[in-house]
């Protein structure tokens, strides 16, 4: 059987990546969310941390800013690093095994990859501003611009690597408004198009919570 990539990418408070996680196990397939990065950061030798949200500047690059292990490396030739090497990794993850990508500029990594399914899962603002009120405990004024500046960093780094408009509809081969349908028919409609793709029809929903704790990653050249 082919191996098939299903790329998710989405909006700041979608509830995107937790789609993601719940296709990967209703398939019984490959998740890759924080794995790739923590790999990079194993082979950078530096903190996992680095790579956190928060640690994204207003281009949506990450700061090396107050760190001694970066500092002879310009913040540009760092994140061109970690992108060349997140590319390697997805590219490699494509290669082994079917697998569900969350981010990562996966869709454009694999845009030439024809067994690839390409997301983007958005969702109406005050759902999200509603999801983030919740998340941060903050009121809605500050849940706002949390949403704003989260996808405004996303937007820029993927545009700066990728040339290309992170959201707009010839990126993907699925757009889909998470706020208009349930989580559950999202999955199972996802599964079907996967199906399609991989030729057959395959098992689903023997595993559940198998992605909740952190799964091992290992990737060797």
């Amino acid at each position: 059987m082919k191996n098939v990539i299903i790329t998710i990418s989405r909006q700041f408070g979608s509830n995107g990546r937790e789609i993601g996680r719940l296709l990967a196990e209703y398939l019984d397939i490959g998740y890759y969310n924080k794995e790739i990065m923590e790999v990079i950061a194993k082979d950078f030798g530096i903190d996992p941390d680095f790579f956190r949200e928060e640690n994204r500047n207003e281009d949506g690059m990450y700061s090396i800013a107050g760190r001694h292990t970066l500092s002879k490396i310009t913040e540009l030739s760092v994140n061109s690093e970690v992108y060349e090497k997140a590319c390697d990794l997805i590219q490699g993850i494509s290669q082994r095994e079917s697998a569900v990508i969350v981010g990562r500029c996966a869709d454009y990594i694999l845009r030439d990859n024809p067994n690839t399914i390409k997301v983007f899962i958005y969702s109406d603002i005050e759902d999200r501003i509603h999801w983030s009120i919740k998340e941060y405990s903050v009121p809605e004024r500050k849940a706002r611009k949390i949403v704003q500046d989260k996808d405004g960093r996303r937007a820029r780094f993927y545009e700066f690597y990728t040339g290309q408009k992170w959201g707009h509809g010839s990126n993907y081969d699925l757009m889909i408004n998470s706020s208009r349908m349930k989580v559950k028919d999202i999955v199972e409609m996802l599964a079907g198009f996967y199906d399609i793709k991989v030729g057959t029809q395959t098992l689903k929903g023997g595993y559940t919570n198998q992605y909740i704790e952190h799964k091992n990653f290992t990737y060797t050249e």
